[in-house]
């Protein structure tokens, strides 16, 4: 009985840490939760900080760099939480 005990717990904790990554941890999230990832996050898909430009100018060679070296489309805006300029992948 003590297996089966165990057992049933360990399956209750592996279904509350699914349930939570995927309601709060993954790209689906809802848009009422301040952990979601949005341009004005701070944080990057893997977990870094988000680099903050004084410039435009400046996020803009930043962007070009990354376009070259990754291939993929890159786009400057500015952060409606700290008025700075961020570089991120166009959607």
């Amino acid at each position: 009985m003590t297996t089966l005990g165990v057992l049933l717990v360990a399956v209750a904790l592996l279904v509350a840490v699914f349930y939570w990554s995927g309601r709060y941890g993954g790209r689906g999230r809802e848009r009422t939760i301040s952990l979601r990832r949005t341009r004005a996050s701070h944080v990057t898909s893997r977990g870094r900080p988000k680099v903050a430009y004084a410039k435009r100018a400046d996020a803009e060679v930043q962007a070009r760099f990354l376009a070259a070296r990754d291939g993929a489309s890159m786009d400057v805006y500015r952060c409606p939480t700290c008025s700075k300029w961020h570089v991120g992948h166009v959607n």
